[in-house]
């Protein structure tokens, strides 16, 4: 069995998530340290939290700051040396929680270690297994639909790592914050999450960018098992706006790590890529899509100021 010498908070970020919570909660032990935030949630999910977990710390915004920012406050009430990143849509099977700690006890160089996640038919969820980060190829592939037309081109295969062994715990480049355990000197050492990415979306990337860029590495374990709903509170957002947060941050990872004639390179193939996707919705009469993509278009040429 496995053994953890050190002390575990879980952090869990709602924005109407009730129908799901209770699952998600109950998968963790009631002793351990259990911090949630609520970002203004408008279906009862902070009632839930207080009537049926009342061990629990409850963080209640005004508004949705976003889940780094959420994250960010949660692990200043946090006491335990792990914090585990857990989405209000997973579920931590017996044991799982265990392995990502016993992963950091053993290697004291590793700042971060995530599980695999299955759907609730424990089936793969492939989109948020252990990926490589985002290159500038790897970026233009996506944007101009080389990766739709030719999905096994080597750019995007290599993006998403189709090469890895996930048959045993290895060392990855990037994981999804959905079920992340994450040493807390290594948190603290990069300044938790960066705030700018919000409300989602590509401030898990930056984040295991910046441990790795600091000498952490980050783990994948896949006999951490856990269920997974997927992009729930994501779909509250609208598709409009879903697709406008997605590529803006986007655009920001790539100007804040790659450089500002990338960032250019990449709004140029912002510009191309959604007048493609406006041209190809309109041609399948699918009028919400062209308004969403015009909505990334609009944002692009914009600098962004309306979002």
């Amino acid at each position: 069995m496995n053994t953890v010498s050190s002390t575990i908070s879980t952090l869990v970020v709602c924005w109407n998530n009730r129908a799901f919570l209770g699952r998600c909660l109950e998968s963790v032990p009631a002793s351990w340290d259990l911090v949630v935030v609520d970002n203004a949630s408008n279906d009862g999910t902070a009632d839930l939290v207080t009537e049926r977990f009342p061990h629990a710390r409850l963080i209640c915004n005004a508004t949705n700051v976003g889940f780094a920012a959420a994250v960010n406050q949660a692990a200043k009430l946090a006491t335990g040396d792990y914090l585990l990143l857990l989405n209000p849509d997973a579920e931590a099977t017996p044991r799982s929680i265990e392995r990502l700690a016993s992963t950091l006890d053993e290697r004291v160089t590793c700042g971060a270690s995530a599980g695999r996640l299955l759907s609730m038919t424990e089936e793969a969820q492939p989109d948020f297994h252990a990926r490589r980060l985002p290159t500038l190829s790897s970026v233009a592939a996506d944007l101009l639909l080389l990766s739709r037309v030719w999905p096994t081109n080597p750019v995007t295969r290599h993006a998403e790592g189709v090469d890895i062994d996930i048959s045993t715990a290895c060392p990855v480049e990037l994981m999804a914050a959905s079920n992340l355990l994450v040493r807390r000197v290594a948190f603290e050492a990069v300044g938790g999450l960066d705030e700018q990415f919000s409300p989602v979306w590509f401030e898990d990337v930056d984040f295991c960018k910046r441990l790795r860029d600091r000498g952490w590495d980050v783990y994948f374990v896949p006999a951490a098992v856990f269920r997974h709903l997927g992009g729930v509170s994501m779909r509250g957002l609208g598709r409009g706006r879903q697709k406008r947060v997605f590529y803006r941050n986007m655009e920001r990872y790539v100007r804040k790590h790659h450089g500002r004639a990338a960032a250019a390179a990449v709004k140029a193939m912002l510009v191309a890529g959604m007048s493609m996707r406006m041209a190809g919705s309109a041609l399948k009469a699918d009028r919400d899509g062209v308004h969403a993509f015009a909505g990334v278009l609009g944002g692009t040429l914009s600098g962004w100021r309306r979002d």
